[in-house]
């Protein structure tokens, strides 16, 4: 039986092993998924989200800029103050004169035409630039050739590097190469001239064996976060020199009419950083060793696919709800794991693919669920199907493994698999009780009339004996009978075809006139003009409408009417049966259709029965897509009304 518990144990096991098999198919190609968006991702778009995380991080993890650089600005007001730009190059000169105690001084200034307006100018730059001795020069990358100062000044510098940034896909500088190759000559970057110039000892070990690659930047703030002074002012002597005393100075443009700005991660609202602050980052990257690291592509990927793996656990193990949350909960895990390990580590692991991997897992996994679920549940209908449990429910040509259903109907289908199961267990129980109590009652009479018989001291007359057999040997056929007939009703495939409602009623009406006749009782017919059509199984409608009948005739008084009327309702036909019987009460018309119910039976001159008629007849009349109804007083008689649907062609609804 379906209902056994060896039966359900099954049904469990089997959807258990049906969500093992999706789950360990889902994950590794979750898993490989994310793997594969990792490893290859910037082949496919992926970066853009990788640099739009990167950003959001960077803007939460930055550090206190250094105290040891200083930026001294070509802004605005300076070139007010001092002129049209480009300004003499004497006047850099004496600005190299209030910078003499600094570091190192990196001009940010391209230096590479000359002036004819004042010749002069450049050699007392270069003089005032090898009384300096510590001043670092901009070389210019163009096409892989470098853009170098004038001869004059290229030789009194102590130093030079290439300024050029490293842009993203989205033009956004995020790294900086501190070496590339010029016509096959490698080149280093201006920050690395900048401290081979600030110490005596030259640059760090760490960078003195470089490669190509680029570094990403750990930006101090958002532009402007660097100690900076205009240049107007520290000309003028406004800035005391002791300001950059034993600091590095970066000279650069500042003014927007300049156009030295680029976008950096921290750029708000589009506002860009100049390039000499860009140059600042880079310088304090390289002297504090801040440099964003990054594991290799393998690496990356191996630790994308970790969180994936943590979600696919938690969605095998948890409730859908649950697993929501431990996605959200991973997902802002992912987040605060990189701000921390690039605020205090210094690491970027590029978190696309595994966010990716965790949104899809989620759906994913949840289809497959679903999938395996109703892959059970049609099996559980097929099996209930083939075991005829479920042919009242739905008729066969729907098909449950018929494929293409959607959920709603497989789910009206599973409702109604649940409904027949707990049919089959009421079932279960009337058949129990029917044969503990119904069955048993009238052969324990027998038996009790068999020993009185025979060991009794007045035995009965033989022929009052057997009448009394007769009687109760009657009652068990008609039990077994009456249990037959609702079994059938509940379970058998109903055989729908056109019939005339009026035909059926009159054959009824037309078997029962011997019944009636005995006891002088009428039974008259009241059907509507014309054809009444409907849908039907004609047999099984029969049987139900004929218990009805029975009922009025044998609850009604000798000589009374049984009238039987048949009429169109709202699209459809009603049959109506009126007795003169005893009648009902309010209480009795509410447990009327239960089956083995009966009521009076101990009154005089009540008619013997099973109590199953009007099981059969609410049963029948139900799966005829129809409803009974009763109207009923105490000594008033009782009508029993039902209502059945009309053919869509039958006239019904006139």
């Amino acid at each position: 039986m379906p209902t056994s518990a060896a039966s359900a144990q099954g049904e469990k096991n089997g959807l258990q092993r049906r969500l093992r098999i999706e789950w360990l198919v889902t994950v590794p190609v979750l898993m490989s998924l994310t793997f594969f968006l990792s490893y290859f991702g910037q082949h496919f778009g992926m970066k853009r989200l990788d640099h739009l995380l990167y950003d959001r991080t960077m803007a939460m993890a930055t550090h206190e800029p250094s105290e040891d650089i200083v930026i001294v600005a070509l802004d605005d007001a300076s070139i007010r103050e001092l002129g049209y730009w480009p300004w003499r190059r004497s006047v850099h000169a004496r600005l190299l004169e209030r910078l003499e105690g600094a570091r190192a001084v990196g001009m940010d200034i391209v230096l590479s035409d000359p002036n004819p307006a004042y010749p002069d100018d450049d050699a007392a730059l270069a003089r005032a630039m090898r009384e300096h001795g510590r001043v670092v020069l901009p070389l210019v990358l163009d096409q892989d050739n470098a853009q170098k100062p004038l001869p004059v000044l290229a030789e009194a510098a102590s130093s030079m590097g290439y300024i050029n940034a490293h842009m993203d896909a989205d033009s956004v500088v995020r790294s900086m190469r501190l070496r590339q190759q010029a016509s096959g000559v490698p080149v280093e970057h201006f920050v690395l001239a900048m401290l081979d110039s600030g110490s005596e000892a030259g640059r760090p070990a760490r960078l003195r064996e470089l490669d190509d690659r680029p570094r990403l930047i750990s930006y101090a703030g958002y532009p402007g976060s660097f100690t900076m002074y205009p240049y107007a002012r520290v000309l003028d002597g406004s800035v005391l020199p002791s300001a950059f005393e034993g600091k590095y100075v970066l000279v650069g443009a500042w003014a927007a009419a300049l156009g030295d700005t680029l976008s950096v991660p921290l750029s708000k609202s589009g506002e860009p950083m100049a390039g000499v602050e860009i140059l600042a980052n880079g310088l304090q990257n390289a002297l504090e060793n801040r440099w964003i690291r990054t594991p290799d592509r393998l690496q990356s990927a191996l630790w994308s696919m970790l969180p994936v793996l943590l979600v696919c656990l938690a969605l095998r193990r948890l409730s859908p709800r649950k697993s929501f949350f431990f996605m959200l909960i991973i997902v802002a895990l992912i987040f605060i794991a990189n701000w921390l390990s690039m605020r205090h580590a210094g690491v970027w692991v590029d978190s696309s693919a595994a966010l990716i991997g965790i949104v899809l897992a989620y759906p994913v996994w949840n289809w497959r669920m679903q999938e395996a679920t109703l892959r059970q549940v049609d099996a559980e209908l097929d099996q209930l199907y083939e075991q005829n449990l479920m042919q009242a429910q739905l008729p066969p040509e729907s098909g449950v493994a018929a494929g293409g259903a959607s959920l709603p109907e497989r789910m009206v289908k599973l409702h109604g698999a649940m409904g027949m199961l707990r049919q089959a267990i009421g079932q279960r129980e009337e058949a129990l009780r029917f044969l503990s109590h119904d069955m048993r009652s009238p052969q324990n009479a027998i038996l009790a009339l068999t020993q009185l018989q025979r060991y009794g001291k007045a035995p009965l007359a033989q022929p009052e004996l057997l009448e009394r057999i007769d009687r109760c040997a009657s009652r068990t056929l008609g039990l077994v009978d009456g249990f037959v007939q609702l079994a059938r009703a509940e379970s058998t495939v109903l055989d729908f075809q056109d019939i005339d409602l009026g035909e059926l009623l009159h054959s009824i009406c037309d078997e029962r006139w011997p019944m009636a006749r005995r006891r002088r009782i009428v039974v008259a017919v009241d059907a509507a003009s014309g054809a009444a059509h409907m849908m039907a199984d004609g047999e099984m409608l029969g049987r139900a409408l004929g218990n009805l009948v029975d009922n009025a005739i044998q609850y009604s008084p000798d000589g009374a009417q049984v009238l039987c009327r048949l009429y169109a309702r709202a699209g459809g036909w009603v049959v109506a049966v009126k007795d003169q019987g005893r009648g009902m009460t309010a209480e009795q018309q509410t447990r009327l259709f239960e089956p083995f119910r009966r009521f009076d039976v101990d009154a005089p001159g009540n008619p013997d029965g099973s109590g199953l008629g009007l099981a059969l007849v609410r049963t029948v009349v139900l799966r005829h897509g129809g409803r009974i109804e009763v109207e009923s007083a105490r000594g008033k008689g009782s009508v029993f009304k039902v209502s059945l649907p009309g053919r869509p062609d039958s006239g019904a609804s006139r």
